[in-house]
């Protein structure tokens, strides 16, 4: 093998190795946090429950840095209708839901 073939070969490995370690890494998330997410999902199902009548299902979360605020954020959809968006803002001190949003057509049971 010459050297050409050599050094290509090494920074492709390399490059690989650090794609592979990067989606690795950032698809894990701390016991704590796990931990925070299952219960901010339990609070955002009961104010969606309670307040609107409506299930829903969850497809995405989002930490906002600590250093602002200690809020996660939820987005998600109506069971049986994924085109009817919902999302929340839960205070993950309290885990009070500090902002709910559903569709216009859905009107709150109070």
């Amino acid at each position: 093998m010459n050297i050409p073939n050599r050094k290509y070969l090494t920074l492709a490995f390399l490059f690989k190795w650090f794609i592979f370690a990067f989606i690795v890494l950032s698809g894990c998330m701390s016991s704590e946090q796990k931990d925070i997410l299952q219960k901010a999902e339990v609070a955002s199902l009961t104010y969606f429950k309670e307040n609107y009548g409506i299930d829903v299902e969850f497809t995405n979360h989002k930490f906002i840095p600590a250093d602002l605020s200690h809020t996660v954020s939820l987005t998600g959809y109506v069971k049986g209708n994924k085109d009817q968006e919902v999302f929340a803002m839960v205070d993950y001190d309290t885990y009070e839901v500090k902002t709910g949003s559903v569709p216009d057509h859905i009107k709150p049971l109070k």
